[in-house]
C-alpha cells in the first residue's frame, strides 16, 4: 500500500471517532436527561409558641368572682372613688355632683354642704386621702365598712395661703361606711352614711 493511501485511512479513522464523541453530548433536545440525584425536599412543620385557642383563652380569662368577693370588689371600688371624687371636689379639680354616682342620702348631704361651706369662706386643699378597707360585711343589701383614711397629704390653706390644719390632726383615723345596694348606682351600692371616728387607725 502506497504512503498516500495510508494517511487517507487515518484520516477517516480519526474523523469517525470525533463524530462518535460528538454524539453523546446534548444536541438537539432528542437525548434523554440524566436523571437527578437531589433527595426530594418536604416542607418542614414551622415552630409556634403560641397555645392552641381554647388554652389561650382559658389561661387570659378572669376567674369568675364568687357573689360575696364580687360585693367586696364593688364595695371597695365604690369606697375608693367615692373618696377621690371628694378630694377632687375639695382641691378645685371637680364639682362636688362627682360624689353623686357612688352616694347618696345623709353622706352626699353632709359633703355637698361641707364642700359649699369650704368654698364660700375661701379655703382651698391640696393632696389625696389614701383609703384601707379593714372590714367588710354584707347582710343583704346593706354593707358596713370600716377603713382607715390617710390625709397626711392633705394640706388646707385659708384665703391667704395659710395653712389651718391643726396640730392635733391625727394624719391616720378609722372611719365607718355604710352603703345601701342599688342597681341605679355605678358599681351597684351608694354610700349613705360616711362617720369619721377620729380615732387613730393603730389605736
Amino acid at each position: 500500500m502506497s504512503s498516500t493511501r495510508v494517511r487517507l485511512a487515518s484520516l477517516v479513522a480519526v474523523g469517525m471517532l470525533t463524530l462518535t464523541g460528538c454524539s453523546d453530548a446534548p444536541g438537539d433536545g432528542s437525548a434523554t436527561p440524566a436523571p437527578s440525584t437531589a433527595a426530594p425536599t418536604t416542607a418542614e412543620p414551622v415552630a409556634t409558641t403560641e397555645a392552641p385557642v381554647d388554652d389561650a383563652e382559658t389561661a387570659s380569662a378572669s376567674p369568675e368572682l364568687s357573689a360575696e368577693d364580687q360585693d367586696a370588689a364593688d364595695i371597695e371600688e365604690t369606697l375608693q372613688l367615692y373618696t377621690r371624687a371628694l378630694d377632687d371636689a375639695f382641691n378645685g379639680d371637680a364639682s362636688v355632683e362627682a360624689i353623686y354616682p357612688f352616694s347618696r342620702d345623709t353622706a352626699r348631704e353632709k359633703w355637698v354642704t361641707q364642700v359649699m361651706a369650704s368654698e364660700a369662706q375661701g379655703t382651698t386643699s391640696t393632696g389625696l386621702t389614701d383609703l384601707e378597707v379593714l372590714d367588710t360585711s354584707v347582710d343583704a343589701d346593706i354593707a358596713n365598712v370600716t377603713a382607715c383614711a390617710d390625709v397626711s397629704d392633705v394640706e388646707v390653706m385659708d384665703e391667704n395661703g395659710d395653712s389651718i390644719v391643726p396640730e392635733s390632726r391625727l394624719d391616720r383615723t378609722l372611719k365607718d361606711f355604710v352603703l345601701e345596694r342599688d342597681d341605679s348606682a355605678q358599681l351597684g351600692w351608694y354610700v349613705v352614711e360616711d362617720t369619721n371616728r377620729n380615732e387613730p387607725c393603730d389605736g
